[in-house]
């Protein structure tokens, strides 16, 4: 197993169990935004935030309501 592996299982079983509510993939996605970017904190930002921003334009309450 990868050091990269190793990480993303570690975090996973801490999304399991403390934060279920938040995809798995969201989470990966946001993993490995961070290592491409290290160098790039503002490109980071900005892809997570997308990131982040479609999830939740999938899941908001109003869109699902048909609002």
């Amino acid at each position: 197993m990868t050091p990269e592996q190793e990480l993303l299982d570690t975090i996973e079983e801490i999304r399991q169990k403390s934060f279920p509510e938040i995809p798995a993939e969201l989470v990966k996605q946001i993993v490995v935004i961070e290592r491409d970017f290290t160098e790039n904190r503002q490109e980071a930002y900005r892809r997570i935030e997308k990131s982040v921003g479609e999830y939740l334009a999938k899941t908001s309450p109003t869109k699902k309501a048909g609002v």
